[in-house]
């Protein structure tokens, strides 16, 4: 997958569990792509994997495809992005799983 910039800036890759924002922020779109049957993300208003989850996401499960999970897009400009206060902290889990996260 070929992930350009937006009016947001350039994605920040997501492969394990990192701090996006050290300080407050706006979440505004995630792409997850799912590498195992238990692929999510977690963003919590922290500036460590401590505080308050204030969004998540996990990518299907596909029938078809037993080994992998499907990509999940998830587009928050509708709703105005989440505003985070104290940072953006975010917690990947499942094998293989990436994620790219657009912030402000």
């Amino acid at each position: 997958m070929t992930v350009g910039t937006s009016k947001f800036g350039a994605p920040q890759r997501v492969t394990a569990s990192v701090q996006i924002k050290a300080q407050g922020g706006r979440l505004w779109f995630v792409v997850l792509e799912g590498g195992s049957d238990a692929s999510s993300i977690d963003f919590k208003n922290a500036l460590t994997d401590t505080g308050t989850i204030l969004f998540g996401a996990t990518a299907p499960f596909t029938s078809a495809n037993a080994s992998a999970q499907d990509t999940v897009v998830i587009d928050l400009t509708p709703v105005g992005g989440i505003d985070y206060d104290i940072g953006i902290f975010a917690v990947l889990t499942g094998t293989g799983a990436i994620a790219y996260v657009w912030s402000d």
